[in-house]
């Protein structure tokens, strides 16, 4: 939560480089005399040197200074300084902006009373007093840093960062907030936190270790909360996950969401937390996410109705209950949705190590940490490319036989396995309820929110869903808070809207018959990347109006087929120099193209574009090919080249198996020789407007690297396939008819 995060972050310093004597003391010990006299002297000088142009950075250090300097009036009038920027004043909890080094500095000023104990409850309940909606309700959130753990901050800190009894000026400022939050927490937090507690007490009811059994006798895990001052039955609103991270976290979202009026409910998939069942992902959401909106409506607090929200793999459980859909089950709000065995553990039928590193950090409790040691997964992923071993041995690579993961590989058609976890075809003739779609054109599960979003129109005609997408990746939507910026693209200012705020007033109109939210003009919202607008339609069928076919001639892209008959390629895969070093460090706006995207690939080139345009939707089209092999696996990127040479990627990056593209459920083979045509659909959706003077880049080439799985082209089980599989390399020959359809709106 970002305002949590205001107690410790450290605001960007001014570039000076001066460096301040700051004696490097034997007794490491933070709370010895000596090291608090040494530290004072060393905050006096930062306080006489400091200096930032930028007022919300200076104000936020400079409070924190004197505070530190037991000059507590200056260090309230620079706390308010703080809260007055622009950035700040507007915020629906600007009073408690650094309220626990307010509460601390007036309590060390309180007259009125003996201790500290007394002067500083008197300041709390004074507070307080005042305090009211998301202010009082996130307060807690300020006191969230234990005594213990600040202190070993420090101590690490003291151990790399000081050098010949001297420091320079930015780690002189960084050192003197770290041990300012220490003090405070020290002093503070053994009466502050009882005093959150009881507060919170009188205004919500949490129950955070509730256990429901099955019908069948499995366990699910839950959370609930409830705001004590509505005393009638309420709507729910249901998260069904199968992460467990910070329960600080959940209550404190809860309380704000409880406090619009509804009970807020958190369950979590079987094994997770208190659960004694064998965690197994994907598998029971159908049974479990039921029973436990059936265990709802049965509570006193409940009003029979239930909404449901939450992303990525809390979208999938959403769609996993409609298959079965319970009476009670009002409206779902999926955000960046799974499809699983659409777009994760495969994308069009191509599976990727990350499934691996994913189900590893699925435990009890969420391991984070498993999941973001990067220098190890990089090391798995090139380990099974430069050997060249099956892809079924990555488990093996890693340390141990996984029995999820190797159930899945079992299944590389979308047969009845996966078909059985999520609404398939007739089943969404049944899901008569309101849906709201969130997704991203950089959203790596966009295509699984795609395919909800398609086959619910397609299999029912009266389907009452709306869809909203911009340029968001995938945690900027399940967060539903967006970045400004994302990977070098400052998104136009339209796009960086409240996605839960939308939510919650969606979960009004449908729960509560209050107005449709305003932000939502008609069935289909998207953002028009360039433009700073965001358009509606009353479909996806509406957004644009006309296809602009390209031919892909040599190294252009051209209206007409050229007198070549092919291009060759060749991909020789024994070749494996080109190893991973490190995950994601492509852009969406840059001067060159990612060198990831040029590797064993063809570009192409439009001419000029000589006026503009905008692009809505999937670039579709067919290839013509002719292969030495039995399969491979093609990818697609699309760019535009700006007029100033730089490059815009225009959403994710598309990748699918030859021998699946007509029928993701039943393997077809290419015949060596034989010219093929293969489809290429399910691509990413995008919005954009293209400038005059333009081009449209497409990169066409074949799937190989370290973070995907290699299709040797044997024609066999590619989860089985080595390295001795290579032999020859793939030879290709793309046929001039092979084209691609952009989907624009002209004037």
């Amino acid at each position: 939560m970002k305002i949590a995060l205001f107690i410790l972050v450290l605001f960007s310093l001014n570039s000076f480089s001066q460096n301040i004597h700051f004696r490097s003391l034997d007794d490491k010990n933070i709370d010895s005399k000596a090291f608090v006299e040494n530290l004072k002297k060393l905050n006096q000088e930062v306080l006489r040197l400091y200096k930032n142009n930028d007022s919300t950075k200076y104000y936020d250090n400079v409070f924190r200074f004197y505070i530190l300097g037991e000059d507590y009036k200056n260090g309230l009038y620079y706390l308010k300084k703080l809260k007055n920027v622009p950035e700040y004043k507007s915020l629906d909890y600007n009073e408690i902006i650094g309220v626990q080094f307010e509460l601390f500095a007036l309590a060390k000023l309180n007259i009125e009373k003996n201790t500290f104990r007394e002067k500083y409850e008197d300041v709390f309940n004074k507070k307080i007093d005042y305090l009211r909606g998301k202010s009082r309700i996130i307060l807690g959130d300020y006191f969230i840093h234990k005594e213990d753990v600040l202190k070993t901050q420090i101590s690490n800190f003291l151990k790399t960062d000081i050098h010949n009894d001297s420091i320079s000026m930015p780690n002189a400022v960084k050192l003197c907030r770290y041990y300012l939050s220490y003090l405070v927490a020290k002093e503070t937090n053994n009466i502050a936190k009882p005093l959150i507690r009881k507060l919170d007490k009188e205004d919500f009811l949490v129950k955070d270790s509730v256990i429901v059994k099955t019908r069948k006798g499995n366990e699910i895990t839950l959370y609930y909360v409830l705001d004590k001052k509505i005393k009638q039955p309420k709507p729910s609103i249901l998260n069904f996950s199968t992460y467990l991270g910070n329960n600080d976290y959940f209550i404190s979202e809860a309380k704000i969401n409880a406090d619009r009026g509804y009970n807020i409910i958190s369950a979590f998939s079987r094994g997770i937390y208190l659960s004694k069942d064998q965690i197994n992902p994907f598998e029971f959401e159908i049974e479990d996410v039921n029973e436990v909106i059936e265990w709802i409506t049965k509570q006193s607090w409940s009003d029979g109705k239930v909404g449901m929200i939450g992303g990525s793999y809390d979208g999938f459980s959403q769609w996993a209950a409609t298959k079965k859909l319970h009476p009670a089950l009002k409206t779902i709000i999926p955000a960046a949705s799974v499809g699983f065995g659409i777009d994760f553990p495969m994308f069009n039928n191509c599976f990727s190590p990350y499934m691996l590193r994913w189900i590893t950090h699925v435990k009890r409790r969420t391991d984070f940490d498993i999941f973001g040691n990067e220098k190890k997964w990089v090391s798995v992923y090139n380990t099974y490319y430069k050997t060249g071993v099956a892809f079924n041995k990555l488990d093996s690579i890693y340390g141990k036989t996984n029995p999820v993961f190797q159930t899945w590989l079992k299944h590389p058609s979308f047969d009845s396995y996966w078909q059985s976890k999520l609404p398939y075809k007739r089943d969404f003739t049944k899901i008569n309820i309101p849906v709201l779609t969130l997704t991203g054109y950089y959203d790596a599960d966009q295509r699984g929110a795609m395919y909800y979003y398609d086959n619910h129109l397609k299999y029912n005609k009266n389907a009452n869903h709306y869809f909203v997408i911009g340029p968001y990746g995938h945690n900027a939507v399940v967060l539903g808070v967006p970045s400004e910026k994302y990977k070098g693209y400052k998104i136009d200012s339209v796009a960086n809207i409240d996605l839960k705020e939308i939510s919650f007033q969606w979960f009004d109109y449908i729960l509560k018959g209050q107005k449709k939210p305003e932000f939502l003009k008609d069935k289909v919202n998207y953002q028009v990347m360039g433009t700073n607008q965001w358009k509606s339609a009353s479909s996806i069928d509406k957004i644009s109006n006309k296809k602009l076919k390209l031919y892909l001639n040599k190294t252009k892209l051209q209206a007409s087929k050229s007198n070549l008959d092919f291009i060759s390629q060749t991909i020789d895969f024994r070749k494996r120099e080109d190893t991973l070093q490190n995950f994601d460090d492509e852009k969406i706006l840059d001067s060159i193209i990612n060198k990831a995207d040029l590797k064993d690939k063809l570009v192409f080139e439009s001419d000029v574009f000589d006026t503009s345009f905008e692009i809505n939707g999937s670039i579709t089209g067919k290839l013509k090919a002719a292969i030495n092999k039995k399969d491979m696996d093609i990818t697609i990127s699309a760019y535009e080249k700006l007029p100033s040479e730089k490059y815009f990627k225009l959403s994710h990056e598309y990748y699918a198996r030859a021998s699946y593209t007509k029928d993701n459920t039943k393997r077809k083979l290419l015949s060596p020789g034989k010219i093929e045509t293969i489809p290429v659909h399910n691509t990413f959706f995008t919005s954009r407007k293209i400038d005059k003077g333009s081009k449209l880049i497409i990169i066409l080439g074949i799937r190989k690297s370290p973070d995907g799985q290699i299709n040797y082209g044997t024609g066999k089980d590619v989860s089985e396939e080595t390295i001795a599989d290579a032999k020859e390399p793939l030879e290709i020959k793309w046929y001039n008819d092979s084209y691609i359809e952009v989907p624009i709106s002209e004037k």
